[in-house]
């Protein structure tokens, strides 16, 4: 405990310590709605090249805390630098999304491996320059995604409503598919170690795409199995550093990924049930579980009287729990910033 920012309120809270404020953060909180976020990205030419340049990408990750008045900034990156890492033509299109070469065979599986141990360095340079710049009273955020989400990126080769690729890879071969989900757990790991050596105070796991689990009950073998492993192994080594889960649209099984997945801080996404999960979930009082989110992105967009009274519902309804303030999702990139004013605005005046 003795190496935790203890004048942070948002490792306090992380932390089961009661804080001054409740806390705030944004995923997607240094994006495309920042002009000056803009300006940085058409400077280093794509949207890798300035997650892979260590002195952009840290300007572009402090951009939020010098605009806004947030608890705490996440390193500028993606969950995509893995496969990236693991020489999977990782590309950005304009206006399409990510696109890697997608895993066909079993046999690619088997032969996966990173292309050194030095490729992800940027990533902690990165964090070793916020880290220098950034204020005592600030948390530092490093990330990873999950091993389902990443792997569904390489075998669908790309984004994907339904990723029905990736569903039929796993069918037809699921101990080859569990293979690589224990090679990902050993990656994303290390990665986040290393995140953690640079500089990070917490790490979140991004499992964004946990509903193809859900769908296909295969929660517990794809998500919750995995993600403990990875938690498991970075407690070992870093106990005191606590760990965000992010088990996107997990729903109902929220609750069995708090009880089995050894996390510090549950983030929901919108369509959680906040009262039906508090009231319903039997929280292991000597864990003092944190929970993170849930504003809607689009009620973000929109602003007015509706984000002002969503807020101050969401702060009412987890005021019994230790509570991060976020989104249910990523800032949407039309998202005025006058809107962000007014959300921090109206947690600050919040009072329970």
């Amino acid at each position: 405990m003795d190496k935790l920012n203890k004048s942070s309120d948002f490792i306090k809270t992380l932390n089961g310590i009661n804080a001054s404020n409740t806390p705030i953060w944004l995923m997607r909180q240094a994006g495309r709605y920042l002009p000056e976020y803009r300006k940085i990205r058409k400077e280093a030419g794509s949207f890798l090249n300035l997650c892979m340049n260590p002195k952009l990408s840290a300007e572009v990750t402090l951009q939020p805390l010098k605009r806004f008045d947030l608890d705490a900034a996440i390193i500028f990156s993606d969950i995509l630098t893995i496969p990236m890492a693991c020489n999977r033509d990782l590309k950005f299109i304009e206006n399409e999304g990510p696109s890697l070469k997608p895993i066909k065979k079993e046999s690619e599986i088997f032969e996966l491996q990173l292309k050194n141990n030095n490729v992800l360095e940027p990533v902690y340079e990165c964090l070793n320059m916020v880290k220098s710049q950034l204020n005592p009273d600030k948390g530092l955020i490093g990330f990873a995604g999950g091993p389902l989400t990443i792997a569904a990126y390489m075998i669908e080769g790309k984004g994907s409503n339904t990723f029905s690729k990736c569903v039929s890879f796993f069918n037809n071969y699921e101990k080859t598919f569990i293979k690589l989900l224990k090679k990902l757990e050993i990656f994303i790991t290390n990665h986040l170690i290393k995140q953690i050596e640079a500089g990070a105070d917490a790490v979140q796991i991004f499992e964004s795409h946990a509903k193809i689990a859900v769908d296909n009950n295969k929660f517990r073998e794809f998500c919750i199995e995995p993600n403990n492993n990875i938690v498991k192994n970075i407690k070992q080594k870093y106990p005191y550093i606590p760990i965000i889960g992010f088990p996107r649209n997990a729903d109902s099984l929220y609750p069995e990924y708090i009880n089995d997945v050894n996390i510090d801080c549950l983030s929901l996404d919108q369509n959680t049930n906040i009262n039906k999960l508090i009231d319903n979930l039997i929280i292991n009082k000597e864990r003092n579980i944190c929970f993170q989110g849930n504003l809607d992105p689009e009620i973000l967009l929109h602003g007015g009287n509706n984000l002002v009274n969503s807020t101050n519902n969401i702060l009412e309804k987890f005021s019994s729990v230790n509570h991060i303030f976020n989104l249910g999702h990523g800032v949407i990139k039309e998202t005025p910033v006058k809107n962000i004013d007014l959300l921090i605005k109206t947690i600050r005046e919040w009072k329970k």
